[in-house]
């Protein structure tokens, strides 16, 4: 019997089918643009950054400079969360990630402006973030010249003085500011490292979730019923390649940055490989737990990019957590991404040590450990629940059985 042609209107009619039969793709198709879209904008909903972690050294501690610094807690821009005793201890701060700004107010600040004399409040800004930098920038100019100028002149007013005398009198309070880290506004300091550091946990994940439903996908699956009772053996064999892997990924894209596009390195590169290692370890924890679940090396690789894509933008990497909608800020530190982003700005960016990025570590660390636990149940209780006592080879061709002895 002679088969029938192909026409282009029953393999577009197949294809739809198709795409109605599989529910994963059909949320793939219709559901993730409209939950992507929803996401990404409900991140930038307050449309500018707010409450940034600012820190006050007051010298002078005068009406006018505690106007200024009751100025800065009162804008929708800052927040004043502590107050230094010392210029030092206000960069610390910065330096550490404990504050985004600093606000320094010198010693007779008040009688040298009234006195005519130019005295500036100097604000230290973290430039790490660009968009930090830009906001508090603009802010801190229009508090400083406007707003705390406004605020004394109408007290002078009060007491009598006439406009002529108020301007002879309190001169407008010059605005300084020096950005820390990234004073030229580079682009490239600011953003290529967040981008590398998507790309490795894009490619690890990709890699280990990918590691059991290709054995799944060749029938040899059941072979792993004698480690049951061990799954962490199972999960070692698994994933120490892929940890390597990913080690070496992580030298070459350093390497690349600091020699290829000349980006800074302020601090020890012992301590980015640490970082990296407990990086690792979370994703490919997350990685193989979501293997777990696939049937199909397909399934893993979309939920593996489900959770991928939007993670650099829930890192607060380039928007801040403090601009964002609080249930939005919880899910962006449930992601490994966020504390290895943080981790590269102190090490690579502000020259940070182990005393800054060990809350970092401890995070990728616990993420790292609570998925394999959570791996380990699932493959000691329900993976292999279904074998029954035959050989775990039973399931290989002929050929294969003699050659699927496992040892560690």
């Amino acid at each position: 019997m002679i088969p029938l042609p192909l026409k282009v209107g029953s393999v577009i009619a197949e294809e739809w089918r198709q795409i109605f039969k599989d529910r994963r793709l059909m949320a793939i198709l219709f559901l993730v643009p409209i939950l992507y879209t929803t996401l990404f904008g409900s991140i930038y909903i307050q449309h500018k950054v707010t409450e940034m972690q600012t820190v006050v050294f007051d010298e002078d501690n005068s009406q006018l400079s505690r106007q200024i610094v009751q100025a800065f807690d009162q804008s929708e821009t800052f927040r004043v969360v502590n107050a230094y005793h010392s210029e030092a201890e206000v960069t610390e701060a910065i330096s550490r990630g404990e504050a985004k700004v600093g606000v320094i107010i010198p010693k007779e600040f008040e009688a040298r402006i009234k006195h005519g004399d130019v005295q500036p409040v100097m604000t230290l800004i973290d430039g790490a973030n660009m968009m930090i930098s830009n906001s508090a920038t603009r802010a801190a100019n229009e508090i400083v010249t406007t707003y705390s100028y406004g605020v004394s002149g109408k007290k002078l007013q009060q007491q009598g003085l006439q406009d002529e005398q108020v301007s002879s009198t309190f001169s407008a309070v010059p605005f300084r500011y020096r950005v820390l880290y990234n004073p030229t506004f580079n682009y490239s300091d600011f953003m290529i490292f967040g981008l590398a550091g998507a790309i490795l946990q894009q490619v690890l994940l990709l890699g280990i979730a990918l590691t059991i439903t290709r054995d799944k996908e060749k029938g040899i699956w059941s072979r792993f019923a004698e480690w049951k009772k061990m799954p962490w053996r199972l999960a070692y064999a698994k994933s120490v390649p892929y940890f390597i892997i990913g080690m070496l990924n992580a030298v070459v894209v350093f390497t690349i940055m600091l020699f290829g596009f000349d980006l800074p390195m302020r601090g020890q590169i012992l301590m980015a490989m640490l970082l990296s290692a407990c990086f690792n370890f979370a994703v490919l924890g997350i990685g193989y737990f979501i293997s777990l679940f696939s049937s199909a090396q397909l399934g893993s690789t979309q939920i593996a990019m489900l959770i991928a894509v939007p993670s650099f933008m829930l890192s607060g990497y380039t928007w801040p957590f403090e601009a964002m909608p609080k249930a939005l800020s919880i899910l962006g530190h449930l992601l490994p991404l966020t504390y290895f982003l943080e981790g590269v700005r102190h090490v690579f960016v502000k020259g940070n040590g182990y005393d800054v990025i060990v809350k970092d570590c401890i995070a990728l660390v616990l993420t790292g450990l609570i998925t394999y636990f959570a791996a380990f149940l699932l493959t000691r209780f329900a993976m292999f629940r279904k074998q029954t006592d035959e050989p775990a080879s039973a399931g290989l061709p002929a050929v294969q059985q003699e050659s699927t002895s496992l040892t560690v």
